[in-house]
């Protein structure tokens, strides 16, 4: 009997691995692969986006444009080699909640979206200046297919656009995606950000920056950066790309490269410093009530070209004169940068205020209610050191 009654459990267990993993296993064609969402403002709002809005009006009222970026598998492209079928089609819905929108394609497509392999979102410059983040990414972030590693940007223009621009790599979702990864060679656009951390810097109600996305060209770019007030949760304003590098040299983030082109004192000629290495010291000051801060910053790197004909790379006078070049450029656009939030924008972007919190706790919580507002009348004194330690072939020892 213990034989016949194992011989039943053993059947049993074997029966129920085999039901395991195919219970909700959802077929490849009746999944909607989505690579990409865009929000823009619906064609109602811009319509009626004279009108001013009444306060305390709630946001759900309002109509937004979501577009649904849909991978097309090549087992589904067109058979026919000769017809030009592309590898992606984009569905636009209009609502007033994102859940809505989304619950609304059900009735228009065969196949249920997924947002497992989502990569990148966009958000109109529109929606951003007009309606709070928080909401926009909030269906995103309780929905269990979609990871918080998803790139986010900011549009200029219409996120249609975007999606329907082309690049060596065909699709325009995954191009965008492997665009935003050129923070890593270049100082003209902020580092990624995230969903996840979107999320985090919103929820603290943080200054942030996220990466800016033209469409106004023939061909999209990523350069320069859009700046969100953490207290709305909406964009203020945005830096252009020599703004940009500048608040890369303010921020405390991981190592960077990039390429600081500058001029000659003497001769007037370009020269080019490849940057290598960054160290940067914000030191915060507190003295009579008031808060300053002192920005030092030492760099080493190479000399990648220059202009000047008449003058020896190997020279020290020379050498010395390129890094000065280089000093000048990182500290204008640094203070190009600092006019911007400070006059413009009246707001921290850079994370003055963590430095000022880690040195004086005390006089953090006194301010800290009102930080953006200290923060736009605090003297800030900047001071630069370059060294060249590479500068090619060019030239000769001695000559």
């Amino acid at each position: 009997m213990r034989t016949a009654r194992g011989l039943r459990m053993l059947s049993a267990s074997l029966f129920l691995l085999s039901m395991t993993g195919c219970w909700d296993r959802v077929e490849i064609e009746d999944v909607g692969i989505v690579l990409g969402i865009g929000f823009d403002k619906s064609a109602k709002e811009i319509t009626n986006q004279g009108n001013a809005r009444p306060e305390g009006r709630q946001e759900k009222s309002r109509q937004i444009s979501m577009t649904h970026h849909f991978a097309v598998p090549k087992q589904f492209a067109a058979k026919e080699k000769a017809t030009a079928q592309k590898d992606y089609i984009n569905v636009v819905s209009e609502g007033s909640l994102v859940f809505d929108i989304i619950n609304g394609l059900s009735t228009r497509l065969s196949r249920k979206p997924s947002y497992e392999h989502l990569r990148i979102i966009l958000i109109s410059e529109e929606v951003a200046r007009s309606f709070d983040l928080r909401n926009i990414i909030n269906f995103l972030l309780r929905n269990p297919e979609a990871r918080r590693s998803i790139r986010v940007l900011i549009c200029e223009g219409n996120t249609r656009t975007a999606f329907e621009k082309k690049g060596i790599v065909t699709n325009p979702a995954l191009k965008l995606r492997g665009m935003t990864d050129g923070y890593r060679t270049t100082l003209r656009m902020p580092s990624i950000m995230k969903l996840g951390e979107m999320s985090e810097n919103l929820t603290k109600k943080s200054n942030f920056v996220i990466q800016w996305l033209s469409t106004a060209r023939e061909e999209t770019k990523v350069s320069g950066a859009a700046v969100i007030r953490g207290k709305d949760a909406r964009m203020a304003g945005w830096l252009d790309e020599e703004e940009t590098v500048g608040l890369n040299w303010l921020k405390e983030q991981k190592q960077r490269i990039g390429i600081i082109e500058g001029t000659d004192p003497k001769g007037g000629g370009k020269i080019v410093y490849e940057v290598r290495k960054i160290k940067r010291t914000i030191k915060p000051k507190h003295k009579d009530g008031r808060i300053s801060f002192d920005v030092e910053i030492k760099t080493e790197g190479r000399l990648r070209e220059d202009w000047v004909a008449s003058d020896d790379a190997f020279k020290e006078e020379f050498i010395a004169r390129a890094e000065r070049a280089a000093e000048a450029s990182i500290k204008t656009s640094m203070n190009k940068a600092l006019v911007k939030m400070q006059k413009k924008l009246r707001l921290d972007a850079a994370g003055f205020g963590k430095r000022v919190q880690i040195e004086y706790p005390q006089v953090w919580g006194k301010v800290k209610e009102n930080w953006d507002s200290t923060f736009s009348e605090a003297p800030v004194e900047v001071q630069v050191k370059a060294r060249i330690v590479e500068f090619g072939t060019r030239g000769s020892k001695g000559g």
